[in-house]
């Protein structure tokens, strides 16, 4: 009955029932006033029923809302249904199917180059890892055995700078000493840079009885450092670490920030030098300078020992060393050691 009465009166039906239920007020009230209490009642009960009336009405209205758009959700749920059951229906198909299909054939093939694939990074990891331990291994014990017979060679009295960051290695360092022993008396052995390498070379000239060493250092706090380890052996009579700032110089064409001339130009007999420095942080060919500037003052047959050849830039600095002359003193490759390139200084012209 009530969905008939909404549907004759339309949408106007609250309003209606509204205006009823106030219009049975004002008659309730106005029952009051003429002192008909029964007529009041009545009036009100039936203004009451109006207001419910509508009430119900609304909540009806709204209910069926609600609904009406799960009915709408369900269906479309069932249309995704029925559209996934499709699909499966269609794997299983060819899941079922005796050849595999199209689909089991792509799913097969691409299952066995995963695994082909699994297993050759397994193999190359396992070779990859034997390579690198094997070769970790046999440079540290390379470095040990150096350490161990610079310590029996020349048994230091006191505490020396351990190796390690940018410090020249064992290897180099036992080669360097065994040179030193085998330098005329009034040997000089000059080194660009300064460090552990200086007191070693220092401990295997007081060892050898001769010669003498003097270092290069442009910065002040590594060389205070090296003159105590120099001073904790009693060697400050032996080896001379010089600071000598960097400043610009050009060689050739090329332009780089190396040790103040001031602290170089009186050097001269030079038997062996090492070059170690500036650190590649000054720049890329830092080192660059130092053969073609020291070459007059090598003697013939010195020994020219570059180190860190592993890096591109000094390997190139090596093959420019071999191949331009300075000062009429020419370099022949003395071979590798770790990471150190040894060269023999010859002058003239037969050589």
């Amino acid at each position: 009955m009530l969905r008939a009465l909404r549907s004759l009166l339309g949408s106007r039906w609250p309003i209606l029932g509204m205006l009823g239920a106030l219009v049975a007020v004002a008659v309730a009230v106005g029952a009051l006033i003429d002192g008909s209490v029964v007529e009041a009642a009545i009036s009100a009960l039936l203004g009451l029923a109006l207001v419910g009336l509508v009430i119900v009405g609304a909540s009806a209205r709204e209910a069926e809302q609600r609904a009406r758009k799960l009915d709408a959700q369900l269906k479309h749920l069932a249309s995704a249904t029925d559209a996934i059951s499709t699909t499966l229906k269609a794997i299983e198909s060819k899941q079922d199917d005796p050849g595999g299909g199209a689909l089991a054939a792509a799913i097969g093939a691409q299952r066995l180059d995963a695994a082909v694939r699994h297993d050759e990074l397994l193999a190359r990891h396992d070779q990859l890892r034997g390579e690198v331990v094997t070769a970790l291994t046999e440079d540290q014990l390379s470095e040990l055995s150096a350490l161990t017979n610079l310590y029996a060679m020349l048994g230091p009295d006191d505490e020396v700078p351990v190796f390690g960051g940018y410090a020249a290695r064992p290897t180099t360092v036992l080669r360097l000493a065994s040179l030193v022993r085998r330098l005329p008396g009034d040997a000089l052995v000059v080194e660009c840079g300064s460090g552990s390498s200086t007191v070693w070379l220092a401990l295997a000239c007081r060892r050898a009885g001769r010669g003498r060493v003097i270092a290069l250092e442009h910065h002040e706090r590594y060389a205070e450092l090296t003159r105590t380890a120099l001073a904790r052996q009693g060697l400050e009579s032996v080896a001379q670490v010089r600071v000598a700032p960097l400043e610009p110089v050009t060689v050739g064409d090329q332009t780089q920030d190396w040790y103040e001339g001031k602290n170089w130009a009186d050097l001269g007999g030079i038997d062996l030098l090492f070059v170690d420095g500036p650190p590649r942080s000054t720049g890329p060919r830092s080192r660059y300078p130092a053969f073609p500037l020291l070459a007059r003052a090598l003697n013939d047959g010195a020994v020219v020992a570059l180190d860190d050849v592993n890096r591109e830039d000094e390997a190139d600095i090596a093959g420019d060393w071999l191949a331009e002359p300075a000062d009429g003193v020419t370099l022949r490759d003395a071979g590798t050691i770790g990471r150190t390139r040894f060269f023999t200084a010859s002058r003239g012209q037969d050589n």
